[in-house]
């Protein structure tokens, strides 16, 4: 691909973003995309076999935004508990900006476009692989105990989509993202208690 289409493509991903973000998956045609940055429909199809691969993309950009920053934290400085209060306030700061990630979670969107099931399981790969990093590395300080380190990585996953609904859907994170920071840094804080008596 030359500097030159991979500018355009660029674009085209770029509006489309805002374009998604903005009004969801359903309501966004390629007319619009096109408009935006002055091209016919047909040259978006040069690039993009469907909407669906288009916002397929759009998503992968996003999710990898989300991942660069949340890797960074978890190769960063400071003891495991510390690294996982930090992982999880921030996840959830980073996926409540993510509005095409908001699309995904709607229950008639996870039954009726299987387009981005390959970026979902790529997330939540990533998300498995950063957890059982931390939970190793805090066993191995001994900051951590846990009988089967899969089944604590599942919790805290589980844990943590269950409340993305009524966070991000229900537009909630404002609200409570205070004492969600407020209650993830007792937990933290409590863990770091009983490290530090043993």
């Amino acid at each position: 691909m030359t500097i030159q289409s991979s500018a355009v493509k660029s674009r085209i991903v770029g509006a489309a973003t805002k374009f998604f973000s903005q009004f969801g998956f359903h309501k966004t045609t390629m007319g619009d995309i096109a408009l935006k940055i002055h091209k016919v429909k047909g040259a978006i199809y040069y690039y993009f076999d469907s909407k669906e691969e288009l916002y397929n993309e759009v998503l992968k950009q996003e999710l990898t935004s989300v991942q660069i920053q949340l890797n960074e934290i978890v190769n960063s400085n400071g003891n495991s508990v510390e690294v996982l209060g930090r992982y999880t306030k921030t996840r959830l700061k980073l996926l409540n900006e993510a509005k095409n990630y908001h699309e995904t979670i709607k229950a008639d969107f996870i039954e009726r476009y299987g387009f981005v099931d390959d970026v979902r399981k790529d997330f939540d790969e990533f998300e498995r692989t950063q957890l059982l990093t931390i939970l190793s590395k805090g066993k191995e300080e001994g900051h951590l105990e846990f009988s089967d380190i899969n089944s604590t990585v599942n919790l805290i996953l589980m844990l943590l989509k269950s409340i993305e609904i009524p966070l991000f859907l229900q537009e909630e994170y404002k609200e409570y993202h205070q004492s969600i920071d407020e209650l993830i840094s007792m937990l933290s804080a409590s863990m770091q208690r009983n490290m530090n008596s043993k």
